[in-house]
């Protein structure tokens, strides 16, 4: 008697032309143009800081500095002291290597997420403390006060 009464209770199915099925269907519309959008929202704020230094009139590739890199850097940094600026810094490999070393450390970098990722490796590894990464061009920053700098440039980045 039971399951007779819970089959009287149930909604019948929908229609085929009943008033109820094209508000569904533009639910699950609206439902599947707003996933979209969200994910091409996400995808374009991922991408485009890696796509936007191609796009410069000298097109700066990200290109992680190689652990021998990184080893010839801290080789010249011996002996030295004071504070050191990495240009162009990257995922801050360097910046990261010279404030283990001791140092007070900043990268300068274009990419936001390269800039975020830094500073999480930073705070991951104990030496956040000595090191601070900025969003920021080359262009328009003072070295000045630096007592070492750091450039890995590629081929198009060199002046003359």
């Amino acid at each position: 008697m039971a399951s007779k009464a819970l089959v009287a209770e149930s909604p019948a199915p929908l229609a085929q032309g009943s008033p109820e099925e094209p508000s569904r269907r533009r639910q699950w519309g609206l439902l599947a143009t707003g996933a979209v959008g969200g994910v091409l929202v996400a995808l374009y704020a991922v991408v485009t800081p890696f796509l936007v230094p191609a796009l410069r009139k000298v097109c700066l590739p990200f290109v992680p500095a190689t652990s021998a890199q990184i080893q010839n850097v801290l080789k010249m940094l011996q002996g030295r002291s004071g504070s050191l600026a990495d240009i162009g810094s990257g995922d801050g490999r360097v910046v990261i290597a010279a404030a283990k070393m001791g140092f007070k450390a900043v990268g300068y970098e274009l990419n936001p997420w390269l800039v975020w990722y830094s500073r999480y490796r930073a705070w991951r590894d104990g030496v956040h403390h000595n090191t601070k990464f900025y969003i920021s061009d080359l262009w328009k920053v003072s070295f000045s006060h630096y007592t070492n700098v750091v450039i890995f440039g590629v081929p198009q980045m060199h002046w003359n």
